[in-house]
């Protein structure tokens, strides 16, 4: 089923819009991102985001990210990869870091549309969890949505060079495992703002900030990021 800009952009918005009414936890973190896609050939490609994270407002860094994986086009707009995630936490407990590693399977199914100059983005992403909380072995699965559209300002006609904004959310479901590892089945939600500058077709640069609710038994978590990435393509 194919959606229109305006049907698209109007989900985007919704889901921006997204809140909730029970007693917050309010966190301050950055958040340096990197993706990169490599060219295998013409239906093969290799991927591959980094992600570092900070503790709460600045204090130091307590997550990283690493995610390979392999894509091919089914259709010039539409790519199916499968993956692996490293995911590896470390919390402060008495002055002393505790590090919680979690591995992940992923498989991934993406479409890119544009609407003259604007490109969208839908991607859904199944995850099979391999946790490791207080010394219990966890496996959980997870399915996330993710819509995008990054609108050119200050560029050039063909959107390879100039300035654009940025506006995305990404929505959270547990499909398996949520009570073991105390989760609700919805329970997260990234409305994403940002502004950035595409030097040329294989390089950007992006700032924004990002509001990531945390849905918990007693309480919600809401994170306000301030995320820096790099986007390459080669």
């Amino acid at each position: 089923m194919k959606f229109s800009f305006v049907q698209q952009l109007s989900v985007c918005c919704f889901l921006l819009d997204f809140h909730y009414s029970k007693a917050q936890s309010i966190e301050h973190n950055g958040w340096l991102f990197w993706s990169h896609e490599q060219k295998i050939s013409e239906r093969w490609q290799f991927s591959y985001d980094m992600q570092l994270r900070s503790a709460d407002r600045f204090d130091y860094a307590n997550t990283l990210l690493i995610r390979p994986g392999i894509g091919y086009k089914i259709r010039e707009n539409q790519t199916v990869t499968l993956g692996y995630t490293y995911f590896g936490t470390w919390e402060k407990e008495n002055d002393k870091l505790e590090y919680e590693p979690e591995n992940r399977i992923f498989e991934q199914f993406e479409i890119r549309n544009k609407l003259k100059n604007v490109q969208i983005t839908n991607r859904l992403r199944f995850e099979q969890r391999f946790m490791h909380m207080q010394q219990e072995k966890i496996f959980a699965q997870r399915l996330r949505y993710y819509i995008q559209a990054l609108i050119p300002v200050l560029a050039n006609p063909d959107f390879t060079n100039g300035m654009y904004v940025c506006i995305q959310n990404e929505l959270f479901l547990n499909v398996q495992g949520n009570k073991q590892s105390g989760r609700q089945i919805f329970d997260q939600n990234r409305p994403y703002a940002g502004t950035g500058y595409r030097f040329n077709e294989k390089l950007d640069l992006e700032a924004g900030f990002m509001l990531r609710y945390i849905i918990q038994e007693d309480k919600n978590v809401r994170n306000n990021i301030f995320q820096l990435s790099i986007k390459s393509s080669f």
